[in-house]
């Protein structure tokens, strides 16, 4: 049988090795547009950095691990044009054709440049290629705009100065992160606004090329900088599965069910292109993230080969680091579980990363969301300069074991001073969640 992925990234590598595990007289090739497959997407700020000094030390395995040991057949620099479902063929961009028996679209997504920014060279980044060629872009720089105030504009914000630029971050509302609740939120934005230079509130930005820089122009000023970078959101490759007839939502996400498997009973997805549960809703979901990508991959790939396994869904836990700060959440704020008709509440709390007594704690900020009757657990931000991360994961399990806050109460955390109070901010944040 004839297996064929599209997409080289997390989740088609992820799907090609483990159909070729469950079934090893597969014949399984992977056809990926770029140059390279199998890298760590998310390293490429800490490229942009210096922490990071080749694109090569971001790639998880040489090609020939997948060619030469595991028997998969990587076809790289070409894409796939079109799916002929009714013959079970694709058509490559250089006029060959390579017929499935069963395929597996992980075409990914890419950046969701502007129109008016695109045409003045302005590039986003999400492949390993973008961001080789942003690094070229900024080498000489002394100046960078960011346009964007989300997870990645302000993780590049970070990267940049860290790496030695000036860095002015472009955002349209009021404040940066604005999924990020405003108590949270506000001793990170502080010192934020300390590093770099955050122009808010600017959608009557104009961007021009004058004099071999860029100009921005908001709110009745003008800024010169070196290079621009768009960091305005991503769309899902998936034009290919649309033009084939593939059933997808509204934003152009293919829609799968818990095997990955799509409308077409021979054609399964997986990766920043395909649909998701959210596990605390029970809808159908998008949460473009590593480490969804290679889970769903895995599972794609295991039910093209003959197996059996379920995706169960996600809660889109996201943690970045900035400057010395971690941030993460996890499942739903206040406000998109009342839009998803939830009866929620959130609780504001403020402690500390260790015990009061042992050197280099840090303040630690968190809200959890809960749902009123029921008091499940629905979602969780957090913020501090130590131990944020571990605490946003032991959160992102609870949701998913939809754990109530008193449950949560009772969860048997670890207890070290270096590592946390007696009472964590967790375990108080539940306690007040109960009342």
């Amino acid at each position: 049988m004839d297996l064929v992925v599209i997409g080289g990234g997390a989740a088609g590598m992820a799907a090609a090795s483990k159909a070729k595990r469950v079934d090893p007289s597969l014949s399984v090739t992977v056809i990926e547009a770029g140059r390279y497959v199998s890298y760590a997407e998310c390293g490429i700020p800490y490229f942009l950095e210096g922490i990071v000094t080749s694109p090569d030390q971001l790639l998880h395995y040489p090609l020939e691990e997948f060619t030469t040991r595991r028997g998969i057949n990587v076809i790289t620099g070409t894409s796939v044009n079109v799916i002929d479902r009714k013959n079970r063929v694709l058509v490559l961009s250089n006029s060959s054709k390579v017929k499935y028996d069963r395929l597996i679209i992980a075409t990914g997504a890419s950046p969701k440049v502007p129109d008016s920014l695109s045409a003045l060279g302005i590039r986003g980044i999400r492949s390993l290629e973008s961001g080789e060629i942003t690094h070229n872009d900024i080498a000489k720089a002394e100046t960078v705009a960011i346009i964007g105030d989300g997870i990645l504009g302000i993780e590049l914000a970070s990267s940049l100065v860290l790496g030695g630029k000036k860095v002015f971050v472009v955002s349209r509302h009021k404040d940066i992160l604005k999924a990020f609740d405003s108590k949270i939120g506000a001793a990170f934005r502080e010192e934020f606004k300390q590093r770099v230079s955050v122009l808010t509130e600017a959608s009557d930005l104009e961007v021009t090329r004058r004099n071999g820089s860029f100009v921005l122009a908001t709110s009745g000023r003008e800024y010169a900088v070196d290079a621009v970078i768009s960091a305005t959101g991503i769309v899902p490759n998936t034009k290919i599965a649309v033009d084939a007839g593939i059933a997808t939502d509204s934003r152009g996400i293919i829609i799968t069910d818990g095997r990955m498997l799509t409308s077409d009973p021979s054609i399964y997805s997986a990766g920043d292109c395909a649909s998701t549960t959210n596990l605390v809703t029970g809808k159908q979901d998008w949460h473009p993230l590593a480490q969804i990508s290679n889970k769903m991959g895995r599972v794609a790939g295991a039910n093209a080969a003959g197996g059996r396994m379920v995706f169960p869904g996600s809660v889109g836990t996201t943690l970045v680091k900035v400057f010395d700060y971690e941030i993460g959440f996890t499942g739903l704020t206040e406000e998109q579980a009342k839009k998803d008709g939830l009866d929620a509440k959130t609780i504001f709390v403020k402690g500390m990363s260790k015990a009061g007594y042992y050197p280099g704690k840090h303040p630690v900020f968190v809200t959890m969301v809960t749902e009123n009757v029921t008091g499940r657990m629905l979602g969780a931000q957090v913020v501090s300069k130590d131990g944020a991360a571990w605490r946003v994961n032991a959160v992102a399990a609870a949701i998913q074991a939809r754990l109530t806050a008193e449950a949560f109460f009772y969860t048997d955390l670890g207890y070290s001073p270096p590592f946390g109070p007696v009472w964590d901010p967790l375990i108080v944040a539940a306690d007040l969640s109960m009342k």
